[in-house]
């Protein structure tokens, strides 16, 4: 079987049906962290459904507590009912081809009267084992109430060599009418879909660039993703300078890269695509690219955390149509990252990224965003008047960083260590992420390893002040810190991210006399 797909050259501008009311809209980008199927072929080893090095394996139903999380996040949008267009980051491409859906329709209908529960319980059946990520993610919205019938995939189903692991994906209620694929270096298909939001055409161009934003060597391959993904824009606005397109994904860039690096002269973001925070510039027609992050106070500018760094590598943009009086238009202040305490963030405010231990924990390393649109009816010669233009001269560009003072702590407090010591390793994988007041002797710096209890475990400090200062204690020396238990390549370790985590001295974390 065959997806089905559309061509968007053919229809770039053909007649849509005619506008039945205003509407509004909602459109979320998200990146959802390696959803992949469970064929047991992938190009990621850890996906390949066997241990890696004494590794928990990929299972069924390990991908079933995935979709638990993605449909959960989506259900918090709209009271429930979900986004109306979704563009989707990271889905894996299908690499048992010969085994994809013809329609979502059709294979929806096929399996009506299974669960997803039953389909992922008998994964190893043949109508199952083959079926790709997005057919899984389909019927998983699909149970919960979340009505899609249109979806375009990023990429041809023939697998293709030296292609990414991943493809985009976009669901969507409204009509999809068009929709192409545009190949980049190095990266992930760029996929442009047109979609008739009741007679108006609406144009979302997905991404997904190079990893790696703070590299200059990779800054050289996001600049090639920025001309594929810019000369596909061109071709829209050549057409008509005021079409309405929604521009979104994960570009590994900040939104503000080439001022926080300008040793890389020149970035995809910025210097190729355009992305810039002079919102009026752009509502005039003098600017063809808004940059969301903007909207937002510089401190709230984040959908991921890296060794405490906040960062922006999801963005949204949107050209000059969506601020006319014609087909559709931006919803002022609207955007947003949608934080879910307790489901896709932590207590620090840590993107809940997903883990294979503890059956299943977490669902990605990245915070989606969302903005509103709104149907509009008037011939396209007013412009919207903007409460509280964002103006990229006037915004400071710099580096905020999470706050990890235990003073600020709002979660559950830290546990002695005996807790965990007392339960055997195989149950620990629950515990990840959770705080310990810990003590114990350097048994070696390099690597940095402490005795705690019966077991020695290396300590991680992401704050390299941090390290200068425990790395400083001599072997043999006590050590005792509040700690987050993690873990690195298969091992259990502690980390340390803030000075107030070292506990000498500390009122309330003195030795327990008990």
């Amino acid at each position: 079987m065959k997806i089905a797909f559309y061509s968007l050259v053919a229809s770039i501008f053909l007649g849509l049906s005619v506008q039945v009311g205003a509407k509004t809209f909602s459109v979320l980008a998200f990146n959802v962290e390696n959803l992949f199927d469970v064929d047991g072929t992938a190009l990621y080893e850890d996906y390949g459904m066997e241990p890696s090095g004494g590794g928990i394996p990929y299972s069924a139903k390990l991908l079933g507590k995935k979709l638990e999380f993605v449909t959960e996040t989506l259900l918090a949008v709209n009271e429930g009912a979900g986004p109306e267009v979704i563009l989707f980051q990271e889905l894996e491409r299908d690499q048992t081809p010969e085994s994809t859906i013809a329609s979502l329709e059709e294979f929806l209908a096929e399996f009506e009267g299974i669960s997803l529960e039953e389909m992922l319980a008998n994964s190893d059946d043949s109508r199952i084992r083959g079926l790709p990520s997005y057919a899984f993610l389909a019927k998983a919205m699909e149970e919960k109430g979340l009505d899609y019938p249109f979806m375009a995939l990023g990429a041809d189903p023939q697998i293709i060599e030296g292609r990414p692991a991943h493809v985009n994906v976009v669901f969507s209620r409204f009509p999809i009418v068009g929709a192409d694929s545009f190949p980049t270096e190095s990266a992930r298909e760029i996929l442009v879909v047109k979609i008739d939001v009741d007679g108006h055409p609406l144009f979302v161009i997905d991404n997904h660039w190079k990893s790696g934003a703070s590299r200059p060597e990779t800054e050289v391959i996001r600049l090639l993703n920025a001309r594929t993904a810019r000369s596909a824009l061109d071709g829209i606005l050549a057409v008509d300078p005021r079409a309405d397109v929604i521009f979104a994904g994960d570009l590994n860039s900040y939104y503000d890269q080439i001022s926080l690096y300008p040793e890389m002269e020149r970035t995809g973001v910025n210097s190729v695509l355009g992305s810039q925070g002079d919102e009026q510039a752009v509502a005039d027609g003098e600017e063809d690219l808004y940059n969301l992050w903007f909207e937002l106070p510089v401190d709230e500018r984040f959908s991921e955390v890296w060794r405490g760094r906040k960062g922006t590598l999801m963005n949204m943009l949107i050209t000059p149509g969506l601020y006319d009086d014609r087909g559709i238009r931006y919803i002022d202040g609207s955007f947003e990252v949608l934080r879910l305490p307790g489901l896709n963030m932590d207590e620090w405010g840590r993107p809940a990224r997903f883990q294979f231990e503890g059956e299943g924990r977490g669902g990605s390393d990245h915070l989606p965003i969302l903005a509103r649109f709104e149907t509009v009816d008037g011939d396209g010669s007013e412009v919207l008047e903007l409460t509280n233009p964002g103006r990229d001269e006037d915004q400071p560009h710099e580096v905020f960083y999470l706050d990890y003072d235990l003073d600020h702590y709002a979660g559950d407090p830290p546990e002695p260590m005996k807790n965990l010591m007392r339960l055997p390793k195989s149950e620990w994988s629950a515990h990840l992420g959770q705080l310990y007041e810990i003590e114990g002797r350097w048994v070696s710096r390099n690597p940095p390893t402490l005795l705690t209890g019966e077991y020695e475990m290396e300590v991680y400090c992401p704050d390299r002040t941090i390290w200068k200062e425990v790395g400083n204690i001599s072997q043999g020396k006590p050590l005792r810190a509040v700690a987050e238990l993690g873990t690195w390549e298969g091992n259990y370790q502690w980390v340390i991210r803030d000075a107030s985590w070292l506990m000498v001295g500390r009122r309330g974390l003195e030795p327990r006399t008990n």
